[in-house]
């Protein structure tokens, strides 16, 4: 009998902040919402529910908007907030050096079902654009709390006519804004090429009008890449917590494969290939005052 490892949670000194915030939150006289908190601190409300349930650890405007919020007092909160991110900064230190130490140290390969783990994956294939989309687009509106999605082609969405793409961007938009008592949160990635520094003006365009149709949904949230490379990315979409749905494409732009995995471990890795990517990110909103140079329409 093999062992499975569950999914990496997140680490113990992130958990601990948000459990101390969550109890700063649940003493204030007039308990604030998620939406009052995102309000306050000038986020979106999956921002807020991120870090209360320590899936984010927040920057220390957010925490000392969070606390105001709660009527706490941001001096004492400052020690507390740099003793979590110093823990934290060791922590993932340990773990690049662990990550990079000798190759002595690592166990010895073994090749085929008696490798580590023997993780005997199930894959649904997906031929064309038509296939991918509409099973993707099916999770979606079955999500319960999370989507994670990546966006890195060469060509903006509106440049890709199918009916079963149109319906996939629209359908996480819709599950984003359903009225819901779910604490339900979306995050994508979109990457904008670049061509001698400069935003690709298609991309740009699309990028502008997303944002004025996304910015009111408080459970959305957008970051950009700046994508450089002439070729489209490897793209996925992370649907709570157990599936992955990977995509192909290149060539003719309507050209698009891929496969789905519904696997809580194999779902980990690329979790935490998209947070990596996600803190390191700049979010469309303050990216476009940035390139129009604080002309953007509001």
């Amino acid at each position: 009998m093999t062992d499975r490892r569950s999914p990496s949670l997140p680490p113990e000194p992130q958990l601990a902040f948000a459990a101390q915030l969550r109890e700063l939150r649940r003493r204030t006289f007039n308990e604030p919402t998620e939406e009052t908190l995102a309000r306050k601190m000038g986020c979106a409300r999956s921002t807020v529910s991120a870090i209360l349930n320590g899936r984010r650890f927040p920057n220390w405007p957010h925490t000392a908007a969070f606390v105001e919020a709660c009527d706490g007092v941001t001096k004492e909160w400052q020690e507390r907030w740099l003793r979590a991110k110093r823990e934290l900064d060791e922590l993932r230190q340990g773990q690049k050096g662990a990550v990079t130490g000798t190759a002595a140290a690592l166990p010895p390969f073994e090749a085929g079902p008696a490798a580590v783990g023997e993780a005997m994956l199930a894959a649904r294939w997906y031929r064309n654009n038509r296939e991918f989309y509409e099973a993707a687009c099916e999770r979606v509106r079955q999500a319960r709390s999370e989507i994670r999605v990546t966006y890195t082609r060469r060509y903006p969405p509106s440049q890709y006519t199918t009916r079963a793409s149109a319906e996939y961007f629209q359908a996480i938009l819709d599950w984003a804004a359903a009225d819901s008592e779910d604490e339900r949160c979306v995050r994508r990635v979109i990457g904008v090429p670049e061509h001698d520094g400069h935003p690709d003006e298609d991309m740009l365009s699309w990028a502008r009008r997303h944002y004025r149709d996304s910015k009111h949904i408080l459970t959305y949230e957008a970051a950009v890449l700046r994508w450089t490379a002439a070729a489209d990315g490897l793209n996925m979409a992370l649907i709570d917590d157990s599936v992955v749905f990977l995509a192909f494409s290149g060539g003719p732009r309507q050209k698009l494969n891929g496969f789905s995995v519904e696997d809580p471990t194999f779902m980990s890795y690329f979790a935490a290939h998209f947070e990596q990517l996600w803190a390191a990110l700049e979010p469309l909103g303050a990216y476009l005052d940035e390139v129009d140079g604080g002309r953007r329409e509001i």
